[in-house]
């Protein structure tokens, strides 16, 4: 089993790339009033920042002991 810093970071990978396709959906779409309601911005920032942190923890630049 990986360790769980992987895991982490690999979801988080991967929802920063689903948030930010959708947040290109959301820029480019036809009928601009049509409004949406998830914060893709702000989902793409929290999950960078989580992936971010986890590589921190499996470099071991920050150190839990």
């Amino acid at each position: 089993m990986p360790p769980l810093w992987m895991v982490v970071c690999g979801l988080s990978g991967t929802v920063a790339v689903v948030a930010e396709i959708g947040n290109r959906r959301r820029s480019n779409r036809r009928d601009i009033d049509d409004v949406g309601f998830m914060p893709w911005s702000t989902i793409t920032a929290l999950a960078l920042l989580t992936f971010g942190i986890s590589i921190a923890f499996g470099l071991g630049i920050i150190s839990t002991g």
